[in-house]
């Protein structure tokens, strides 16, 4: 989730000794963040200047941009406003989430998952950005959502999520060969939660982008995105943290999202589970949105005139892919083969933690790292 996707690239180095994996060296190239440019600026300018900068998840770093600079002023947003926002964080999660797992799952070539993707995000572009999606936006986007074949009923336990696998909906059967190998990369889920904000905080004020490109929680690199936020759902609790739970993980939310609209259109559902934000002392604020790749912290500091003298951005690629972080622990540890079928389940998994950048995976020999 960078300013400049085409520039920046993740490689994922596979360290084995014999044909076990002993470590990962993930390494990263990172254009320049738009924090030194923000620095003197007025925060209007900055949070007009944001949803611009970023190809994917925009109404997301929008989002947290704005929240971010109201709590600095100490202002709290109005509940239209933040049922907006949510709204949009909402409808863009499932989109980004949608096209991502047909991506993954080699479906981009399918005419009929590509009309029903198009239509989809048509139907979940704000009209008015002040207020949330209207009922008949809603209402395609959930008729769009059955016509794949993905509603909450289907993944409302193990038991529907199984059935469903086996129907004959288009994305149940490309699901069907990533699932043989469900429980590839297998690990204990950590979450990173509203509970981490304020220690990730205080840490972004004092380290500034040296902790947003490694950052940690005392000493914890939890996990976030889908699965994160689903780790208690009972489908995942009967796949788990593999490759096969990380899918499904996406599907369970896509499928959740039209009642989650409505529920935020009637204001009767916590939008602070999706956009929160609060004040870290005079002049500074700090936003937490739960968009499509995970949990994305923005932190605006204010000088004595009211421009802008810090703006950090802490992705969630940052925790997924640090190199003691969620991918690692799902790897480390596993027998891999040098092999191209290998390599591909590998490649799976890295899609499958989505990290919104292009990404090479390499095998190496501890004689050779």
């Amino acid at each position: 989730m960078t300013a400049a996707p085409g520039e920046d690239r993740i490689e994922v180095g596979i360290v084995r000794r014999g044909d076990r994996v002993v470590r990962l060296d993930i390494t990263a190239r990172r254009p320049i963040g738009i924090g030194r440019l923000a620095q003197g600026k007025s925060g209007e300018s900055v949070v007009a200047l944001v949803p611009r900068l970023f190809a994917l998840c925009a109404s997301a770093q929008g989002v947290a941009a704005a929240q971010a600079l109201a709590a600095a002023r100490g202002v709290s947003p109005s509940p239209a406003i933040v049922a907006a926002q949510a709204s949009a964080v909402l409808a863009e999660r499932m989109i980004e989430l949608l096209r991502g797992t047909v991506l993954l799952l080699g479906g981009g070539g399918s005419p009929s998952l590509t009309h029903h993707l198009r239509d989809l995000t048509i139907a979940a572009r704000p009209r008015d950005p002040a207020a949330p999606l209207d009922d008949d936006a809603i209402s395609r986007i959930a008729q769009g959502l059955q016509a794949l074949g993905l509603e909450p009923r289907s993944f409302a336990d193990a038991g529907a999520c199984r059935r469903w696998l086996g129907s004959d909906a288009l994305l149940a059967g490309l699901h069907r060969p990533l699932l043989a190998a469900a429980e590839f990369g297998m690990a204990a889920i950590d979450p990173l939660t509203a509970m981490d904000d304020a220690a990730i905080g205080e840490r972004l004020i004092g380290l500034g982008p040296s902790f947003a490109v490694r950052p940690d929680v005392a000493g914890r690199v939890p996990e976030t995105g889908a699965l994160a936020r689903n780790a208690d759902h009972p489908v995942i609790a009967s796949f788990g943290g593999g490759l096969g739970g990380r899918l499904l993980a996406r599907l369970i939310e896509i499928a959740a999202t039209p009642e989650l609209l409505r529920a935020v259109r009637r204001g009767n559902v916590d939008t602070g589970t999706v956009v929160q934000s609060a004040p870290l002392g005079a002049g500074i604020g700090l936003a937490a949105v739960e968009s499509a790749r995970g949990r994305l912290h923005h932190l605006i500091a204010l000088d004595a005139g009211g421009a802008i003298r810090q703006f950090e951005i802490l992705a969630p690629t940052e925790w997924n892919f640090h190199p003691e972080g969620p991918l690692a622990r799902a790897l480390v540890g596993t027998n891999l083969r040098a092999t191209e079928p290998d390599r591909q389940r590998v490649a799976a998994l890295v899609a499958a933690f989505d990290p919104c950048v292009g990404y090479d995976v390499r095998f190496r020999e501890v004689a050779d790292a």
